[in-house]
């Protein structure tokens, strides 16, 4: 009983400390694999998983979704759950749809176009050139966490910061978290993740 108390207590004590980051120290050749990685991807296909963090709010809000991502500049955001929502982007032309219905506005145009222009520097590696990020490197044994935080005011008026959770071995984002604060955030996890398969072009053009 004393032999199998100590090894889930040691595995338990392992587990936490590889979850623990600590601040990374090769950091060129973490920017190195990251931009390299983006570079050889010309399409992603993920489900995604959203969690709203709200300060108003007791508890957090859910949904799940599909991410379809192809060079250059094409994005197909959709949620399936709690409701149906759909953000395509190809190249200059933005649609939005929710419910079977395509929105037409000015205000919706300008959060699709904010969507659009941080999206596409998280999937093509613009980022790491840090021209709107200072970056902040860290490192567990599974993962790097890259936290950025925004150069100019007016970002840092609805992002206070990014984080990105990239997988060591294969370099796929796990995790993208975005923060107004700590109390009021949204966290998408990435999963079934798979990379370079043809996607048609209608799926960025058509609900």
């Amino acid at each position: 009983m004393i032999k199998y108390l100590f090894i889930t207590i040691l595995f338990l004590s392992f587990n936490g400390r590889a979850q623990n980051y600590v601040k990374l120290k090769d950091v060129s050749r973490c920017k190195q694999r990251i931009n390299e990685k983006a570079n050889n991807t010309s399409s992603i296909k993920a489900d995604f998983s959203e969690e709203i963090f709200s300060s108003m709010l007791k508890n957090s809000q859910k949904a799940k979704g599909i991410l379809r991502y192809k060079k250059e500049n094409k994005i197909r955001w959709e949620h399936l759950s709690p409701k149906k929502q759909i953000i395509l982007i190809d190249g200059k032309t933005m649609k939005y749809s929710e419910n079977g219905k395509e929105i037409k506005n000015a205000g919706t145009n300008r959060v699709v176009k904010k969507v659009q222009g941080l999206m596409m520097q998280m999937f093509n590696g613009d980022f790491l050139d840090e021209k709107e990020f200072t970056i902040y490197y860290y490192e567990n044994t599974l993962n790097y966490k890259l936290v950025l935080v925004p150069k100019s005011s007016r970002m840092s008026n609805y992002i206070t910061s990014i984080e990105l959770i990239f997988d060591k071995n294969t370099l796929a984002m796990k995790k993208l978290t975005l923060k107004e604060s700590e109390e009021d955030k949204i966290v998408y996890t990435f999963t079934n993740i798979v990379f370079n398969k043809e996607i048609k072009n209608t799926t960025f053009t058509q609900f």
